[in-house]
């Protein structure tokens, strides 16, 4: 692919010019977020590449009964915008005092068609506190639906592509999905394997493969889709790095994306960690599945909890993914970096 390097993050009209050149100054050949035609237009004087995304789950979701908790930062003085507050922050331990439990919020497309919805085993339909609405991608309009919100934002960014970017989403207490026993699936793995889904643990073998076919099937309508649409698009899916038993269990089989060709890069998000022996094992082992059949794009965060905050961490973590078989390594995300000035940071990895 040559020396790239990429930036996550939602970019707003206001603010495009700012950042833009910001990315140029540093190297950035590739923005990875939520834009507008104008911040496209904006990047392309410059040279640099944009692809939309939009957050995925293994269950798409539709709605959720959003969980807040009260914590001790709103009380800062001075403010968080203030320019000497960064360093009172880098200071404070976050404190949270309680929950705030809200009202379930669901969108209109799930509002519409509760026939689609997807189950957990116990069929409760009531929200829980801090879970998601998930819909069935059992369901051919469910997957139209869902292709048509990435069709329509790549269209509207006029991007040189789009990505799919799988988030955590609901989880048992073994980090397995707990989704997938409405009639719809249950009854088509009854017929392909004789079996009743609600005999098996939630983490049969089996049973974690049928589901995650779903996912595959909604790849491959979607990057067909898309290459329709706008053939000289990157079709693009980001995953969170986890061990290789442990990509099944969230029901996302990206070997065989890799293998059947489904999309056109593979990009490995080390989230929460700042590990170095993690991001070499795991970029390894992706990089050694993989073979050289696509780029492999490691995305390293500085904005989320236990990631990447510490400037000569971060470049070292850099230099283990490239050891280890990345033929890209970016940044997540743009408004960490800012804040963090790891602007020289980004540069330094460029250069690599």
């Amino acid at each position: 692919m040559g020396r790239e390097l990429f930036l996550w993050g939602s970019v707003e009209d206001a603010e495009a010019a700012y950042y833009v050149e910001r990315c140029a100054r540093v190297g950035v050949t590739r923005l990875i977020g939520a834009t507008s035609a104008y911040v496209v237009e904006v990047a392309h004087a410059k040279g640099i590449a944009v692809h939309p995304y939009i957050g995925y789950t293994a269950f798409p979701t539709y709605g959720n009964r959003r969980v807040s908790y009260e914590w001790s930062l709103p009380f800062m003085h001075p403010p968080v915008t203030a320019p000497e507050a960064r360093a009172i922050m880098d200071r404070h331990r976050p404190i949270w005092s309680h929950p705030r439990v809200g009202e379930p919020e669901i969108s209109d497309f799930a509002r519409e068609h509760p026939e689609y919805r997807s189950y957990t085993r116990d069929k409760h339909d009531d929200l829980e506190p801090g879970e998601r609405l998930c819909l069935s991608l059992a369901f051919p309009e469910v997957r139209n639906h869902q292709a048509d919100l990435f069709l329509t934002t790549l269209t509207e960014a006029r991007g040189d592509g789009i990505q799919v970017e799988f988030v955590i989403g609901n989880e048992d207490e073994h980090g397995i999905v707990p989704y997938g026993y409405e009639d719809r699936v249950v009854e088509a793995f009854r017929a392909q394997h004789g079996q009743d889904a609600f005999a098996l643990p939630n983490d049969d073998p089996r049973w974690l493969q049928f589901r995650a076919d779903y996912v595959t099937l909604f790849l491959r309508e979607l990057g067909s889709k898309v290459k329709a649409a706008f053939p000289s698009a990157r079709f693009t899916t980001t995953i969170i790095a986890a061990e290789p038993d442990e990509y099944l269990q969230v029901l996302q089989d990206w070997p065989t994306w890799v293998e059947q060709g489904l999309i056109d890069e593979f990009h490995l998000w080390f989230r929460t960690t700042s590990d170095l022996a993690t991001v070499s094992r795991r970029t390894a082992q992706a990089a050694d599945i993989i073979g050289g059949r696509m780029p492999v794009v490691v995305e390293l965060s500085c904005y989320h909890p236990g990631s990447f905050q510490e400037p000569g961490l971060m470049l070292a973590a850099a230099r283990c993914a490239r050891a280890n078989g990345a033929d890209v390594v970016g940044v997540y995300r743009k408004h960490a970096v800012e804040q963090l000035d790891f602007w020289p940071v980004l540069e330094a990895i460029g250069k690599l």
